[in-house]
């Protein structure tokens, strides 16, 4: 049996409850299931540090496994970024963190995945990805000795945005674990080969086509060859979830697909590879 797990993104139906997201995805084969965590979300990070146990009672009892929680702790991608330059606002996301980290534990899952954060201003990029991996490497620690894998993904609009840098960036920091996205790399232009050598570094996988210029593409459209993906996971010994995430979202021009179609094509795909 497969050691890769099918999960799928919560976030996909927009206006259903977590129980609701759950059944969904229940009714598809699916058994896993990622959260997110955002302002004006079901779930956002502020809340959950005030109270992780109360907000944790939230999730528990739905009927399914608890995959990751993708974090976002501001308003977009610089507000309270991991890399912020203020440290004062630094020292406020650990603390964030740390409540979340609760919640997870509580709520029995398994990871969470954090975004790398964005330029700063009067700072080289250089630099602002090396704070960046001191902020991670910090909050790494945090999360196993809560017994949390924690990913990081990188993404468009972010300080790791090429294969190249990302690729650097997995090389000199192999003890964090990466989220695989092809989808981001792939829609501002890069070739499928460059993400390849990025894959022995995954913690997590998030499946949805895409294609240049189209961070979410239709299955028809789209120029990801998930088999071939999947197999290399398998041939690296990956060990973990690869979530289904459709979104639909005005943002990134995601609200061009129709959800249940495109989840249902991917689920159909990747079957042959997940338990």
């Amino acid at each position: 049996m497969s050691k890769i797990v099918l999960s799928g993104a919560q976030w996909t139906w927009v206006g259903a409850s977590f129980a609701e997201s759950a059944g969904i995805y229940k009714s598809l084969g699916v058994n896993a299931m990622d959260l997110i965590a955002m302002p004006g979300g079901a779930l956002n990070a502020s809340a959950i540090a005030a109270d992780p146990k109360r907000e944790a009672s939230r999730v528990q009892g739905i009927d399914i496994d608890l995959a990751n929680i993708l974090v976002i702790f501001g308003d977009g991608f610089a507000d309270r970024a991991i890399n912020s330059a203020d440290d004062e606002v630094r020292r406020d996301v650990v603390e964030t963190y740390k409540g979340v980290l609760e919640f997870c534990v509580t709520a029995g899952l398994k990871s969470i995945c954090i975004l790398p954060g964005v330029e700063q201003e009067g700072m080289s990029r250089e630099d602002a990805q090396r704070l960046s991996a001191e902020a991670m490497h910090g909050m790494d620690v945090l999360a196993r000795n809560a017994g949390i894998l924690m990913v990081y993904e990188a993404h468009r609009e972010s300080i790791l945005e090429s294969p190249t840098e990302i690729l650097a960036f997995a090389q000199s920091h192999p003890d964090l674990k990466l989220c695989i996205d092809h989808a981001h790399c792939l829609s501002i232009g890069h070739a499928l080969s460059e993400m390849e050598p990025l894959v022995p570094f995954a913690g997590h996988v998030h499946l949805r086509q895409g294609a240049k210029g189209k961070i979410q593409a239709r299955w028809d459209e789209g120029e990801i060859d998930f088999a071939a993906l999947m197999n290399q996971l398998e041939e690296t010994g990956y060990e973990g979830y690869a979530t289904l995430e459709y979104e639909h979202e005005e943002f990134w021009d995601m609200d061009k697909c129709d959800v249940m179609t495109e989840t249902i094509k991917m689920r159909n795909a990747v079957r042959p590879f997940v338990s």
